[in-house]
């Protein structure tokens, strides 16, 4: 298979649980309670990375692909692990950076 038909193909793939995980981020980041946790574009991605590699993937390809992922995230079980998770990667991100480091 050719470079350029891979890259096609790759460019029509979406992980839908990057999009449910950084909106739950960027909710529960506007909470008073996490208030003090930075909000720098480094630790984002480190947390966001930290949830991802906790979550299943849920690739789709097409509209309709995406209409039953949004069903099965609205099932109760599914947004309590999605919710668990993020909370989790603010803590242990938060917990385990110095924002004074560059050196991470």
């Amino acid at each position: 298979m050719s470079k350029i038909k891979k890259e096609k193909l790759k460019k029509k793939l979406k992980n839908l649980t990057e999009e449910v995980v950084l909106e739950n981020l960027y909710d529960f980041l506007e909470r008073e309670e996490f208030s003090d946790v930075c909000k720098d574009e480094e630790y984002l991605l480190d947390m966001a990375t930290y949830a991802l590699n906790r979550l299943p993937a849920k690739y789709v390809t097409s509209s309709k692909g995406e209409a039953v992922f949004k069903t099965e995230e609205l099932e109760q079980q599914h947004s309590a692990d999605v919710i668990s998770v993020v909370i989790n990667a603010i803590k242990v991100v938060s917990e385990n950076y110095d924002h004074n480091d560059n050196n991470k």
